[in-house]
């Protein structure tokens, strides 16, 4: 837990410092996911999951984003006593289309996954999402994440803020 703590504010503070520049360009998010872990001894395993998630829009389709999660088969247990955590650093490549945005992200993820499941500990990040725009800066986002070809998937639920609007 105090990995994903720690990783996580080091993520914005990492933002922070550039945040003083553009503040319009930031996004924030928040989401809650299905997870499904791959199991070593085969098949797979779905936990719960909660992520957040930080970005900043470089140009209007290129975008930087630090997403941490944490995933339990208890819902008590997910930030206390997680299977599975991740922090992941990707580049976001997307295009808008009035109130919808779709993407794609890549990038590398560290995994802290119960040795139960699987030996996993770093490795690629991929996938895409699509943005419903309700107004100028909030969205209902959608996206799936596979982190290192599939030792662990999310498929997210959840919004993302963005403070300077989508235009």
């Amino acid at each position: 837990m105090r990995r994903l703590l720690s990783g996580l504010v080091l993520s914005l503070g990492l933002l922070a410092g550039t945040a003083h520049a553009d503040v319009t360009k930031l996004y924030f998010g928040a989401g809650f996911a299905d997870g499904s872990v791959d199991v070593t001894d085969g098949g797979d395993k779905s936990l719960g999951t909660i992520t957040a998630t930080v970005g900043i829009q470089l140009l209007d389709f290129v975008g930087i984003e630090l997403e941490a999660g944490a995933a339990s088969d208890q819902s008590g247990s997910i930030l206390s006593d997680s299977l599975v955590s991740y922090q992941a650093a990707m580049l976001r490549l997307g295009y808008r289309w009035d109130r919808v945005g779709v993407y794609v992200l890549g990038g590398h993820a560290r995994l802290d996954i119960d040795e139960d499941f699987n030996d996993s500990d770093a490795g690629t990040a991929v996938g895409f999402g699509i943005n419903l725009f309700g107004n100028e800066t909030t969205a209902l986002n959608l996206h799936v994440l596979d982190f290192d070809d599939g030792a662990f998937t999310t498929t997210t639920i959840g919004f993302q803020h963005y403070f300077g609007g989508f235009r």
